[in-house]
C-alpha cells in the first residue's frame, strides 16, 4: 500500500498535478498536450505508482532559462517495490519525431529531469531506487544515408551525430550528472500516426 505519510506529503500538493496508481492492472492515460509531442499513452501498472503530470511546466523555480536549466521531461512516474518502500523513477519524454536536433534536446531534458525529480523525490521522503528513461514518439529517426551502417554514416554525418543516432537504437543513454558520466537504461515507446500508444509500467528488476 502507499505509505500514509506519502498521501500526508501528496496531501500538499495542487489538485490534479499528480494521479496515485493503488490497484494493479489499473488504466490511466497519460496525456501530453504540447503540439510538440501531442500524444494519448494509454497505461497499465503492474505496481503501485505515482505519476506526476507537468514536471516541464514546474522544475525548480530558481533555475535559469538562459543556461537551459528550465528544460525538463514531461513526466515523472514513480513505482514502487514491491516489498519495500523504495521507488524506481520513469522519466517520459514525448516528441512527435526524432533526428539528431531534437535527441540533443531530450537529453538534456532527460538530465535536467532527474534532477528535478531528485528534488521532488526528496520533499516527499522517497528513496529513488534506479532510473529508467523512456521516449514515446510517431516518427523514428531517419537518416540521410540508410541502411544503417558505421562506414556510411561516417562518410556522409559528423561523428557526433553517428554516436548519437548509435545511442538512440541501443538501450543505454549516457547523461553527465554528478560531475561523472552515467548510463541510464532507456526504453523507446512507438505511437501510431495520432500519438496514441500503448505501455506497461513496472518495476524492473
Amino acid at each position: 500500500m502507499i505509505p500514509e505519510y506519502l498521501k500526508r506529503n501528496l496531501d500538499l500538493f495542487r489538485t490534479g498535478e499528480y494521479t496515485i496508481v493503488s490497484e494493479r492492472d489499473e488504466v490511466i492515460s497519460i496525456i501530453e498536450e504540447e503540439s510538440e509531442g501531442a500524444a494519448t499513452l494509454r497505461s497499465k501498472f503492474e505496481d503501485e505508482a505515482v505519476v506526476f503530470h507537468f514536471p516541464e511546466k514546474r522544475t525548480l523555480p530558481y533555475l535559469d532559462a538562459n543556461k537551459k536549466a528550465c528544460q525538463c521531461a514531461d513526466k515523472f512516474i514513480f513505482i514502487r517495490h514491491v516489498n519495500n518502500e523504495k521507488w524506481q523513477l520513469h522519466i517520459l519524454e514525448f516528441k512527435k519525431s526524432i533526428k539528431y536536433d531534437k535527441w540533443k534536446k531530450i537529453k538534456n531534458q532527460f538530465k535536467y529531469g532527474v534532477m528535478n525529480a531528485r528534488a521532488l523525490a526528496a520533499f516527499l521522503n522517497m528513496e529513488i531506487d534506479g532510473i529508467v528513461l523512456e521516449t514515446a514518439y510517431r516518427n523514428d529517426w531517419k537518416l540521410r544515408n540508410a541502411p544503417y551502417s558505421p562506414t556510411a554514416m561516417r562518410a556522409a554525418n559528423s561523428a557526433t551525430e553517428a554516436a548519437a543516432y548509435k545511442e538512440w537504437k541501443e538501450n543505454i543513454v549516457i547523461l553527465e550528472l554528478d560531475s561523472k558520466e552515467i548510463s541510464f537504461f532507456h526504453e523507446k515507446i512507438q505511437l501510431d500516426v495520432e500519438g496514441n500508444g500503448e505501455k506497461v509500467f513496472k518495476y524492473n528488476y
